[in-house]
C-alpha cells in the first residue's frame, strides 16, 4: 500500500506479486481497485501487479471540477514512477481502457503489451444517451452541461442508490445481480464510506464523454488485444471493432455472452485470455 501525488492530488496504489513483468491494471468509471479483485491475485502469480484508484474514487484524492482522460493518464504515469516501473503491460477496462489508450499514444515507451477491454475510441450518440438517462434517473444535472462548464450543480435531490442500480443493470446480468446482492451492496457501501461524491462520479463521466482517441490510435505500436463482450449494453462490440481497425496489427476477441462486466462474470475466461496474450508479448 502506498500513495504518491500528482498536481496536488493524492493517488493510492498497491503492488501484488514480487516476480515477473509488471502489469498496470486501470479500472473504469466509478470503480476502485477492488473491482479487480478477481484478477489481482491470479495475475500476481505470474506478474508484479500494480492496481490503483483513479482520482475521484477509493482512497485517492477527490478534487472538484472537470476531469479529462489525459489528466488520468498522467496520474497513471505518476503511479508507475512512484513504483519505480519504467515500462509495464497495461490492462484497462471501460474508462480504464480509454486511459490505457492515452498512455499508449502519449507515453509509448512506458507501455509493453496493451489490453483494451469493453471500451471505445470516442463517445457516440448512444453513449451520450446512456449518460443522459442515468443523470435523469438519479436527479442530477446533465453531464454534458457539466462538461461544457455549466457547474453549480444542485445535488440535494440526487438518488445515489438509483444511479448505482442503473449502472449495475447495464454492467451485469440480472442473474448475477440477484445472486450477488450482498457483494454488490458491499461495493456500494465501500464507495459511500470512501468519501466519493456524485460530483466526483460526474467528473469522470464528463471525461468519458469527451474522450476521442481516433486521431492517435493509428500510431500505437504496442502489441494490442481488444476485448469485447457480445452482450455488452454499455459499450457494444462495434466500438471494439473500431479500435481494432484503428490500431495496426491489433487482435480482436469477442467473449460470447459477455456483458460489460465480463472481468467479473467471466473472470476465468477473461484472466486466461489476458494472461495468454501477455505471455506471448514480453516486455
Amino acid at each position: 500500500m502506498a500513495n504518491t501525488e500528482r498536481d496536488g492530488v493524492s493517488l493510492y496504489y498497491e503492488q501484488h506479486g514480487e516476480t515477473g513483468e509488471p502489469v498496470l491494471l486501470v479500472m473504469g468509471l466509478g470503480g476502485d481497485l477492488h473491482f479487480w479483485e478477481f484478477q489481482t491475485p491470479v495475475f500476481a502469480a505470474r506478474h508484479r501487479v500494480v492496481v490503483y484508484d483513479n482520482r475521484g474514487v477509493g482512497r485517492s484524492g477527490k478534487p472538484k471540477g472537470a476531469y479529462t482522460i489525459a489528466m488520468m493518464a498522467d496520474d497513471a504515469v505518476a503511479v508507475l514512477d512512484s513504483a519505480g516501473i519504467r515500462r509495464a503491460h497495461v490492462v484497462g477496462i471501460s474508462m480504464g481502457g480509454m486511459i490505457a489508450q492515452e498512455l499508449a499514444i502519449r507515453y509509448p515507451a512506458r507501455v509493453g503489451a496493451l489490453v483494451l477491454a469493453a471500451t471505445y475510441a470516442r463517445a457516440d450518440a448512444d453513449a451520450h444517451k446512456v449518460a443522459e438517462e442515468g443523470a435523469a434517473r438519479s436527479g442530477v444535472q446533465s453531464p454534458l452541461v457539466m462538461m461544457r462548464g455549466g457547474g453549480g450543480m444542485d445535488l440535494s435531490g440526487v438518488d445515489i442508490k438509483q444511479l448505482y442500480r442503473f449502472m449495475m443493470a447495464l454492467i451485469l446480468t440480472p442473474e448475477f445481480i440477484a445472486r450477488e446482492r450482498d457483494w454488490l451492496r458491499a461495493l456500494f457501501q465501500r464507495w459511500k464510506d470512501s468519501g466519493a461524491t456524485i460530483e466526483n462520479f460526474m467528473s469522470q463521466v464528463a471525461a468519458v464523454l469527451d474522450h476521442d482517441a481516433t486521431a492517435g490510435l493509428s500510431a500505437v505500436r504496442a502489441p494490442t488485444l481488444v476485448l469485447t463482450g457480445s452482450d455488452d449494453q454499455l459499450v457494444p462490440p462495434r466500438h471494439s471493432t473500431m479500435i481494432h481497425e484503428l490500431i495496426p496489427h491489433s487482435q480482436l476477441i469477442t467473449l460470447e455472452g459477455g456483458t460489460h462486466g465480463f472481468n467479473i462474470e467471466m473472470k476465468d475466461r477473461f484472466n486466461q485470455v489476458v494472461l495468454d496474450f501477455l505471455a506471448v508479448h514480453p516486455l
